[in-house]
């Protein structure tokens, strides 16, 4: 769930800033306002009472059920952060656990913390700079104290001496190919206010610039401002070059799967199919074979530093071409490749094994695709198999179009030879099917018998090879699949399922997914409830809720037990299933304010299951009374299915004293699991044909 947290920590960025001032002016600690906050004092040696802190957010959601008081020998403990853990902020941070009895006192640092009634605390305080929590705790004549260690980020470097490079800053790194004079970014961190080159290794200099603002008294004489993360007396230098051959210092960098990087580099020629992987082993070590380096000159001082790149050109007119292909154990995945539009950003297309594809650069352990000018694509390194030198690049006629009706879907066969890369664009009541490197043979389509769910089918050819076809639909899709068969690809567009308003899910097959299990445990709440089997109370609750309402409910799992993440989206899609929830709650990363920020979000990722996560998050709003997170859309794996709509539930967030202790309720989990039920049953309603 790391992305999931990051996109809450993003949308609740906004929230922070305000909050600042009153961190400053010394409210340092946003804690819950509960009856058990009381007097304060060290343990050691009690001062006087002083005043109750003024928390910045209320605490208490009168929507959530109480938090029952527990009475029980003082014992102090931190769930967050763990012991020694290194935490990814120096500045601000939450703390949470247990003091074990609600009677309690708290004060982190010497600041003051509210007590939740069940012994829970959770704070958002500075800091320690020297690495370590002091908790004092006190209960009548009980007293405690624990010093909780942690480890701070690395400290930003001190101000340079004369000419310096951050060695670790310069980039690019790596195993990297690509086509003859692309451009190619080079940047890295250095003294302030010197000259910077990119000294290549037949002698050319390349000038980089500085982008850390400079000032001559009051004003600013370079309108680029310095960039995030950068110390005093450093400044950040950028530039770029023309794609050539580069071969690193360092020998044991890993070289390029694709391309050349010199003559007597280059990799031999493969007799046969195999994965890149096999070919990216360490280069065994031949010497100092030269390489560019950067260069900072301040003064009369002169620092360098090797530019640690393996960069290979692969040349334009005979690409090589690989086959997408699923590396992971048979029934354990989908058979599909995950392609994205830049390295390292979110997924995009969807291609079945056997896919092939035309591969023009690499960026470390992800391939470039070539689907058109302008147009690429990356997919992990991993997942592709090379094909021998000088197989042609894939390209296509796309003959005339056939349209297959069946009871739960459209059938789209495209009959090609070769099998081109492909995107499925989905709209309201619209489903485009691109084929790139492919040419139109089409000359008629027949739209089959008269279907309501089907308007009419077009095609058309688009530059660059692009060949569109449009399913212009009587009522939006369900969901969609892609596969090669013998005659070409066939694209599956679901239909919506015929339900009776009145009972809308009577029938259907709904997936239902705990999130977690086993040992993997997900977020813990201050008194070390664990998500995993939060997840799983919500979970047991909604299949009773789901089976009353007549659905037929498949549960991932019913035990603490790990079920692998790409089998649980198996499950669904094998059993050829209506709906898919899967149901977590939340965390926050490091840094962010849990009490401004804390709410009920839901996360899709295809248009055709929008609607079910707004319906859903309606109905959970409506239980927990908390801040509206709204629908995110999101690349998680289990709300990625294309057969049918799925989504990913975060409810409540475990660090939160008083929703933890909501989650380990009867009463909230019956009440959650209804919520989410009621959602599905009124998204099927909204969108499915009544009989």
């Amino acid at each position: 769930m790391k992305r999931a947290r990051a996109a809450v920590a993003r949308l609740a960025v906004r929230w922070r800033d305000g909050r600042r001032a009153a961190r400053a002016a010394g409210i340092a600690v946003l804690g819950l306002a509960l009856a058990a906050a009381g007097a304060c004092g060290r343990a050691a040696a009690p001062p006087p009472e002083p005043p109750a802190p003024a928390p910045a957010e209320p605490g208490v959601e009168p929507s959530l059920p109480p938090i029952p008081p527990r009475d029980a020998p003082l014992a102090l403990s931190v769930v967050y952060p763990p012991e020694n853990a290194r935490i990814g902020v120096r500045d601000s941070n939450f703390i949470f656990g247990s003091t074990n009895t609600g009677g309690a006192r708290l004060w982190i640092n010497g600041t003051p913390v509210p007590v939740a009634p069940n012994g829970a605390f959770l704070a958002f305080l500075p800091v320690p700079q020297n690495g370590i929590y002091v908790l004092d705790a006190a209960k009548g004549a009980e007293q405690a104290r624990v010093e909780h260690r942690i480890r701070l980020p690395s400290p930003p470097p001190p101000p340079p001496a004369g000419a310096e490079i951050l060695a670790a800053s310069v980039s690019p790194r790596g195993t990297w190919a690509a086509l003859p004079g692309e451009r190619i970014d080079v940047s890295f961190r250095g003294s302030a206010s010197g000259s910077a080159w990119l000294v290549l290794p037949d002698g050319r200099r390349v000038p980089l610039v500085e982008r850390a603002a400079r000032h001559e008294g009051e004003v600013s004489v370079d309108p680029v401002p310095r960039p995030a993360g950068l110390a005093p007396g450093w400044a950040e230098y950028r530039g770029y070059f023309q794609a050539l051959p580069l071969l690193a210092r360092n020998a044991g960098l890993r070289r390029p799967v694709i391309g050349t990087l010199a003559p007597e580099a280059a990799r031999p020629a493969g007799a046969g199919a195999r994965r890149p992987a096999d070919a990216s082993e360490p280069a065994a070590d031949t010497g100092d074979p030269g390489g560019a380096y950067v260069e900072l000159v301040l003064g009369g001082d002169t620092a360098r530093a090797p530019l640690p790149l393996n960069l290979a050109i692969v040349e334009p007119a005979r690409p090589p071409v690989g086959l997408a292909q699923d590396p992971g154990p048979p029934g354990q995945t989908d058979g599909v490749v995950v392609a994205r539009p830049a390295p390292g950003t979110t997924s995009h297309f969807f291609w079945p094994n056997g896919t092939e594809l035309t591969l023009t650069g690499q960026r470390d352990g992800e391939l470039r695709v070539r689907l058109g000018p302008g147009l690429d694509a990356w997919v992990p390194l991993g997942e592709v198999l090379l094909q021998p030198d000088g197989t042609p690049p894939p390209s296509a006629v796309i003959g005339n179009v056939r349209i297959a009706h069946t009871p739960e879907y459209l059938d789209i066969l495209f009959p090609m030879e070769r099998r081109v890369p492909f995107h499925v664009e989905e709209r309201e009541r619209r489903v485009d099917i691109l084929l790139f490197g492919a040419v139109s043979g089409t000359d008629r389509v027949r739209h089959g018998r008269l279907d309501p769910f089907l308007e009419r089918a077009e095609w058309g050819q688009e530059p660059d090879s692009v060949y569109r076809f449009t399913l212009h639909l009587g009522s939006r899709p369900w969901g969609w699949d892609a596969r090669w068969t013998g005659a070409g690809l066939s694209v599956r567009v679901r239909r919506p399922p015929t339900v009776d308003p009145a009972a809308p899910l009577r029938g259907l097959l709904v997936v239902v997914d705990p999130g977690h299990g086993g040992a993997e445990r997900g977020a813990l709440g201050p008194t070390s409830l664990a998500e995993a089997d939060a997840n799983l109370y919500v979970g047991l609750r909604l299949e009773e809720a789901l089976e009353q309402a007549g659905a037929r409910v498949i549960m991932t799992r019913t035990a603490d037990v790990a079920v692998p993440l790409y089998t649980r989206t198996r499950i669904a899609e094998s059993a050829d299933a209506h709906l898919l929830v899967s149901i977590h709650q939340d965390a926050f990363p490091d840094g962010v304010n849990p009490f401004p920020n804390y709410g009920t979000g839901v996360y899709y990722f295809h248009p055709h299951s929008a609607d079910l996560a707004r319906q859903v998050l309606v109905e959970l709003l409506g239980v927990t009374g908390l801040r509206d997170l709204g629908t995110v859309r999101a690349s998680l794996a289990l709300a990625r299915p294309r057969w049918m709509p799925a989504i990913l539930t975060e409810s409540m967030f475990m660090m939160v004293p008083q929703q933890e202790a909501a989650l380990r309720t009867p009463e909230m989990q019956e009440r959650l699991a209804r919520a989410i039920a009621r959602g599905m049953e009124e998204f099927v309603r909204r969108n499915a044909v009544a009989r």
